[in-house]
């Protein structure tokens, strides 16, 4: 069900008298990524998946120059004002923005938010020599995307460390499902909301509860995730045999993991 006065384009499922539940996804997806553990969610939520700028049928919303996160909390408010009160659940990039709303709204309107769960999301870097070579790093990134074609960026970007879980055919299948973006719409998101501009949030698991799901095989935040979850009052799971993108990979347990209370 679309909402044409919403500046962000918002998929709708599950009976509208259950739960609000807000879902973000990553970078390069929409909100079709969530079709895996759609079924089951819907059966506990009335779910509105939003697509983030530059992506799905948000695809023409263009950020200003970056940092974007706050026009993205803006956005985001703006799509979601008919919502009084929300669940809130946020994968990788989806996640990082989650964190940076949440900010907001336990600063301004703490009622709002019934939860906060992050899926494989990063609470911000502390040393600003890490954050200016994820600077560096990202505008490399942004180039490869800006001049090769998207296949190709594409076959490189999940060849990373944090996808190393991903079977060739499983490769395969994101590259095809992705090969539609238009880089030039998706510019402006990534270079704003890079890791680099992100304030670190780590210190808002304090402020309010925080669940942390991330995969077994995903060891890069799953470690992170144990020191977060050491230093401050966040909620880490571990999901086992999973991967970066638990909801695609492992949707059973992301399902029983969420859903745990």
């Amino acid at each position: 069900m679309a909402d044409p006065t919403a500046p962000l384009a918002l998929r709708r499922w599950g009976d509208p008298t259950l739960p609000p539940l807000v879902l973000l996804h990553g970078f390069l997806g929409s909100s079709a990524d969530w079709q895996p553990v759609a079924d089951a969610l819907g059966q506990r939520f009335h779910c509105i998946a939003v697509d983030l700028p530059g992506h799905g049928d948000s695809a023409q919303v263009q950020l200003t120059t970056p940092p974007a996160f706050e026009h993205c909390v803006d956005l985001l408010l703006a799509s979601l004002r008919a919502l009084p009160r929300f669940h809130l659940l946020g994968y990788s990039l989806g996640g990082r923005l989650a964190l940076h709303l949440a900010q907001h709204l336990q600063s301004s309107q703490p009622q709002r938010l019934l939860s906060l769960t992050l899926e494989s999301a990063h609470p911000g870097l502390t040393d600003p020599a890490q954050r200016q070579q994820r600077l560096e790093a990202d505008a490399c990134w942004h180039q490869s995307m800006l001049d090769q074609p998207m296949q190709t960026f594409l076959d490189a970007w999940y060849r990373q460390g944090v996808f190393a879980d991903l079977s060739d055919a499983r490769r395969a299948q994101m590259i095809a499902a992705r090969s539609g973006n238009d880089p030039r719409a998706l510019s402006a998101l990534y270079l704003g909301t890079s890791l680099g501009h992100q304030s670190d949030l780590r210190g808002l698991a304090n402020a309010m509860p925080i669940r942390l799901l991330t995969g077994e095989h995903d060891t890069k935040f799953s470690e992170m995730g144990q020191h977060w979850a050491a230093r401050t009052a966040l909620s880490h799971r571990v999901i086992r045999a999973g991967g970066h993108n638990l909801h695609a990979g492992a949707p059973e347990a992301f399902v029983a993991a969420f859903c745990a209370q």
